[in-house]
């Protein structure tokens, strides 16, 4: 093995293969970034953004004001809504794009820049299009431990880097639980690689304080029905359930997914581990091992009610940290043993067989914005401006999630220049009492209740004072 300093000049070209790979999922999301936005939270959030002028920042997950920082300031400098929603399109990967850029140009991270875009390749498929705080919360943390490493390095006063630590951390842990579990295997992985992690003993336990502390913090702060149900899965279970937990769909259907959608994150993961044992670092070996199975088990316990239905993107970004947990000894000891070009080879292999993954699972989400579209086509040429269609089986499943159509189709038919905006959602016809509301009143279903119209903000939204028409999706093609 070389010497850490010529591991980080050898890895410098391979640094680079990951920022051009970052780049090019840059690139992708600004091609798709109606897919992205016109879809599911993130039409609810930058909807919400714009009318009430103010970020919706959800389950005190702080890190996402990176993102949504773009629409709040598009409408506070009255930005036509096309460019609110492009900017708020490609704000993720653009965030992502400028850590990676960061840790690569700026603090010379190589290891870090190379797992972080193995991250955002190897389990990636329909869950890119899903705007999540995963994947945000993951850049916060390489940017955490880059910048830890970096002042470490360069001895820069401690006291300094504390007041660095502070408020990444908390971007970090904050955002979503699930990057505690890739924190804590790479604090305690990069303090097994002697040669790379720069704090003695006393500071390392100091800054492993400080990062539990804001931990137990999230923990106790977290009251939300979601969250709390999932941790209980986590915090109150036997040994039954541990073994059991291997045996749950939600495991069963991850590993058959690893065959025919991850395989090359299991290429991966053998490598990373033949590699550590060809280097006799057995420890590092085993807690790669432990991490591993310990992540199986803490998905099979906390996702036990989802089956092989659950929707992929959705199951996806909760599996996703897994690619750094195999993909660290990928980084930290099989690349560097290998000629700089070959290396950079192998990750280029990596990047284009991910990205054809990637491209051929939005594609059926470019078949539901265009289904979208002409269902509003249809609507303004029957002079329809609001309407409930019954729960149509096909549609359904092509829409995927339904439940913020009436974001989608206002902000959709807005940036048409429909004036007036017309909007539509999916109603089941046994809710007697929703159609009832449809029928009489003058608002606007907002995916839980019929607001009134002029709650709307009316420098971007204009809706129809109408009730809504209801009918089937055959009528409504007639």
């Amino acid at each position: 093995m070389l010497p850490v300093d010529a591991n980080q000049r050898h890895l410098k070209t391979i640094a680079y293969v990951a920022f051009a790979g970052m780049g090019a999922l840059f690139i992708l999301g600004i091609i798709f970034y109606k897919e992205r936005v016109l879809f599911a939270d993130a039409s609810y959030v930058v909807f919400n953004i714009i009318n009430s002028k103010s970020m919706m920042i959800q389950e005190k997950r702080y890190g996402s004001f990176i993102t949504q920082m773009f629409p709040y300031l598009g409408q506070k400098f009255h930005l036509p809504l096309r460019s609110i929603l492009v900017l708020y399109g490609i704000s993720f990967h653009l965030f992502f794009l400028s850590v990676s850029a960061t840790l690569v140009f700026g603090l010379k991270q190589y290891y870090m820049a190379i797992l972080m875009s193995l991250y955002y390749f190897l389990f990636f498929s329909e869950s890119f299009i899903w705007v999540n705080e995963i994947a945000q919360g993951t850049a916060w943390m390489f940017l955490l431990l880059a910048v830890l490493l970096y002042l470490g390095k360069k001895k820069v006063n401690f006291f300094l880097q504390l007041l660095l630590l502070i408020p990444l951390s908390i971007l970090t842990i904050f955002t979503h639980f699930i990057v505690i579990m890739p924190l804590g295997f790479l604090l305690v992985y990069l303090i097994l690689e002697k040669n790379i992690w720069p704090f003695s003993t006393t500071k390392t336990i100091l800054l492993g304080s400080i990062l539990m502390l804001v931990m137990i913090i999230k923990f106790a702060s977290t009251n939300t029905s979601y969250d709390t149900e999932r941790l209980q899965w986590i915090t109150n279970f036997s040994l039954h359930d541990v073994i059991n937990s291997f045996q749950t769909p939600v495991v069963q259907t991850f590993l058959g997914r690893c065959i025919t959608n991850y395989w090359l994150g299991m290429l991966v993961f053998i490598v990373s581990i033949a590699s550590l044992l060809l280097n006799r670092k057995r420890i590092q070996a085993l807690w790669t091992l432990i991490s591993t199975v310990g992540y199986i088990v803490i998905m099979g316990l906390a996702y036990r009610d989802l089956d092989a239905n659950a929707q992929l993107l959705h199951i996806e970004s909760e599996w996703s940290c897994i690619a750094i947990i195999i993909a660290t000894p990928f980084v930290l000891t099989f690349l560097p043993g290998l000629k700089a070009l070959i290396a950079a080879g192998i990750l280029s292999v990596i990047f284009i067989i991910r990205l054809a993954y990637i491209i051929t699972f939005i594609m059926p989400f470019r078949v539901r914005n265009i289904v979208e579209e002409q269902i509003l086509t249809q609507m303004k040429n029957k002079g329809i401006t609001k309407l409930a269609l019954y729960n149509d089986p096909h549609l359904m499943t092509l829409f995927r999630l339904p439940w913020a159509l009436s974001y989608e189709t206002i902000m959709a038919s807005a940036i048409d220049d429909y004036k007036p905006q017309l909007t539509f959602f999916f109603i089941n016809p046994n809710d007697k009492d929703l159609m009832e509301k449809t029928k009489a009143t003058k608002g606007v279903y907002d995916a839980w209740n019929m607001v009134p119209a002029n709650n709307l903000d009316k420098e971007y939204f204009s809706i129809d004072t109408g009730s809504y028409r209801i009918m089937s999706y055959t009528d409504f093609l007639k």
